[in-house]
């Protein structure tokens, strides 16, 4: 987990630090919500980092 210009940011694989909705970083973009202690997903099969984009 890294705090990013006061943003959150984790990667697939590591638990999610923030319930809310997360978006994928990279050229091809998705947003999940996401609940705090579930383990980040891999998007299209690969893993990415995540951005928390809005907290619930």
């Amino acid at each position: 987990m890294i705090l990013h210009h006061s943003s959150l940011i984790c990667k697939t694989g590591l638990p999610c630090p923030q319930s809310g909705i997360w978006e994928s970083m990279g050229n091809f973009k998705t947003t999940c919500t996401i609940s705090r202690g579930s383990k980040m997903p891999y998007y299209c099969g690969e893993k990415v980092q995540w951005v928390l984009i809005r907290a619930l």
